[in-house]
């Protein structure tokens, strides 16, 4: 920060100084002169004073801090800045707030520029954020004050009068002259020493949500404003409106005079005495009572504004004393809110949400050549097999972009391959913080996933205490007939061998769940039943079976590898009643994923019998699927066919995902354009399916 700046010599303490000789002033001079005149207004109109009212004016003022951090928060996504969770936000906002009784705000300020650079965003961009919300603050409330004045009256003298319609007039003048924005901006942004000859073109639909943001919030502590006054025994005005004009008006005007007289902390006093004025008229005692009045609801506003701040502190201890338990309170939030969003956005009723279901194959390369998938004779194909992996770099920009996930799938190819596995688990448990991070692996390399699933532990257990890891080696048969499918020799000794190697270190961390999963295909049908019975002897914390699919993704269409649905529903019914046997024994939250999966293999036998959509698919709504080239697809089924977009250096995860091709994409799929039985995308659907999820839950606690 630059020693000449206002800011540096504001560091000098001068405001504070200044605010205890106002306030010693107020308490020796005024207010005794005062006194009278109060005691004379609570003898005549305190047998009026209302304690409901006065409840009501907290409620208002807490609903107006509630929505006071909305504009800042659009304002941050409409620069494209680095996707940062909301709640983290929203708590760096109240916390900071407190910040503006510092001299001059300059804590309020230095405390948001230093949570976004810690959040990856350049300091450029974080002062390009602060001059927006002030220009759009600045409209929003002269837009308030254009609405009020009219409704005024004659109380105020005229010359008052006449400067707020000017004042006004120009505050909504700077939306439309640029050479005003730019004038405010490098006079804001040289105190942070940046130079900002430009702001960004912002469209009318982003301009809009800002300004709406601002007035929802400011008019909402205005009528706060006016009901504490109400509350106080100020009878109403006569025209009625024009006492709430006013209270409209007060708030506004005097952040704005707060605004210009800046080195006062948080403007007490100067802000209380334009509210004061302006209410006068409508107070018996005059300024000295409405100004008083204006103190006490200022006290309220602080206690509101404390409670937001100590609410977002204790909830910041409690994350670092508890680190999992509020992990996965966290969870459960998130979920039930993208569910929701889920349901609105498939009735064209909303955005889509985070996805709860993030898949990402982070290679293409195999070394393994199964009968199921023809990845590994893709080399030459122009898709992820033969581009470049996504660098790290990159995935940190997608996942910020992505934003939040429960559960978050590890894909390939094989995902050992990665020699950076480990980190981009660091970046998933940074910025996605998933509940469940689940592995699939073909197990021909068990020293590197031991080492690899070792670090990967350590990880979660910095990053993102409580967060489970599921590994999952395929098994496909017993001895020679996995390694033939599988087509690689020896590769059921390596089965066993990363088995045993994953069950010891699950004896040292509680978070990694060990199991098995096989592909049900025509080539391993005719023997499920030997192959579950081996699985059980294996000591695996779960076995999971899903139906081998022709996918594009597996350049396997056309292959045949799908068992019919008679044989399928027939090799359900040995494996469901193997599954509820198991259940006796585990915990609800294992029973009820285990329930899931009972209900899954029903509708995978129901759909590949109506080849249809039984239950509505949502597919690129709650689930996405990343392509190792940054191809963002719905699911792995429709894999190219339906891709949205691909995200590279000047596209982010988030433009594809609200774009129009996605859309489309999400059209035909609730138009029933597809159908399959893909497990991943089919629990998701289960959750979104009020007679399956019931049926999950009757499951589950019936046991």
């Amino acid at each position: 920060m630059h020693k000449n700046s206002r800011f540096y010599k504001i560091q000098n303490w001068a405001g504070l100084i200044l605010l205890i000789a106002a306030g010693y002033y107020f308490y020796s001079e005024l207010l005794p002169d005062w006194q009278p005149k109060l005691e004379e207004f609570w003898a005549t109109s305190g047998q009026n004073a209302s304690r409901p009212l006065m409840l009501l004016s907290f409620a208002l003022a807490w609903l107006g801090y509630y929505f006071a951090p909305l504009p800042w928060q659009k304002i941050l996504e409409a620069l494209k800045i680095p996707k940062i969770d909301r709640g983290e936000l929203r708590r760096n906002w109240y916390i900071t707030q407190m910040g503006s009784y510092m001299p001059g705000k300059l804590w309020m300020v230095l405390g948001r520029l230093t949570f976004l650079r810690a959040n990856g965003t350049s300091t450029f961009k974080g002062v390009t954020a602060l001059v927006l919300e002030n220009i759009y603050m600045l409209v929003a409330l002269g837009i308030l004050a254009l609405v009020a004045l009219p409704f005024l009256g004659t109380d105020l003298p005229s010359a008052v009068t006449i400067a707020l319609w000017v004042s006004a007039g120009l505050a909504i003048l700077m939306l439309f002259a640029p050479g005003l924005q730019k004038v405010f901006a490098r006079r804001l942004a040289k105190n942070f020493d940046v130079d900002m000859e430009e702001l960004p073109h912002i469209s009318h639909m982003d301009q809009f949500k800002f300004i709406g943001a601002h007035i929802l919030s400011w008019s909402l502590r205005s009528l706060a404003l006016y009901v504490w006054f109400r509350g106080f025994g100020v009878p109403g005005s006569s025209p009625p409106y024009a006492m709430v004009a006013v209270c409209l008006l007060a708030a506004p005007a005097s952040w704005l005079i707060a605004l210009v007289m800046v080195f006062i902390p948080g403007g007490i006093g100067v802000r209380e005495s334009i509210r004061g004025l302006f209410l006068a008229p409508f107070v018996v005692g005059g300024m000295a009572v409405a100004t008083t009045i204006a103190l006490g609801q200022r006290a309220i506003v602080i206690i509101v504004e404390i409670l937001f701040a100590t609410q977002a502190v204790v909830y910041l201890f409690l994350c670092k004393h508890f680190p999992v338990r509020m992990n996965h309170l966290n969870q459960l939030s998130h979920l039930t809110w993208s569910g929701i969003k889920g349901w609105l956005c498939r009735h064209n009723l909303s955005k889509p949400p985070h996805p709860i279901n993030v898949t990402f194959s982070v290679t293409g390369k195999c070394q393994s050549r199964c009968k199921t998938c023809y990845i590994w004779k893709e080399s030459n194909h122009e898709s992820s097999v033969a581009s470049p992996e996504l660098d790290l770099a990159t995935i940190d920009r997608l996942f910020r972009s992505i934003g939040w996930t429960y559960f978050f799938n590890v894909s390939g190819g094989e995902p050992f391959l990665r020699k950076d596995l480990d980190e981009i688990v660091r970046l998933a448990c940074r910025h996605l913080k998933p509940a469940v991070i689940h592995i699939p692996t073909n197990a021909l390399m068990p020293e590197r996933i031991e080492t690899t699933t070792e670090k990967i532990l350590k990880v979660i257990r910095e990053e993102a205490p409580g967060t489970v890891l599921s590994i999952k080696p395929s098994f496909d048969g017993i001895g020679e007939q996995h390694d033939e499918i599988r087509g690689i020799p020896g590769n059921f000794e390596k089965l066993l061998d990363t088995l045993e190697r994953l069950k010891a270190l699950r004896e040292r961390y509680e978070y990694l769940h060990v199991g098995v999963g096989t592909v049900v295909s025509r080539f391993n049908q005719d023997n499920l039943e030997s192959i579950i019975a081996y699985a059980a002897t294996l000591e695996v914390d779960t076995y999971i079976n899903e139906i081998a699919e022709e996918r594009e993704e597996f350049f396997n269409l056309g292959s045949g590898i799908t068992p019919d649905e008679d044989s399928y529903r027939k090799i359900m019914l040995t494996f469901k009643e193997t599954v509820r046997t198991s259940m006796k024994g585990m915990k609800l939250l294992s029973r009820i994923t285990t329930a899931m999966r009972l209900v899954y293999y029903d509708l995978a036998a129901d759909i590949l019998k109506e080849n249809r959509q039984v239950i509505p698919c949502y597919a690129g709504i709650l689930n996405a699927h990343i392509n190792s080239d940054g191809g963002i697809w719905p699911c792995a089924v429709l894999a190219y066919n339906g891709q949205m977009g691909r995200v590279d250096d000047n596209t982010e995860f988030i433009d594809i995902w609200n774009s129009k091709e996605a859309a489309k994409i999400r059209k035909g799929i609730k138009d029933g354009e597809c159908a399959c039985p893909l497990a991943n995308q089919a629990y998701s659907n289960i959750l979104m399916d009020p007679k399956s999820l019931l049926k999950t839950i009757w499951i589950a606690v019936k046991g």
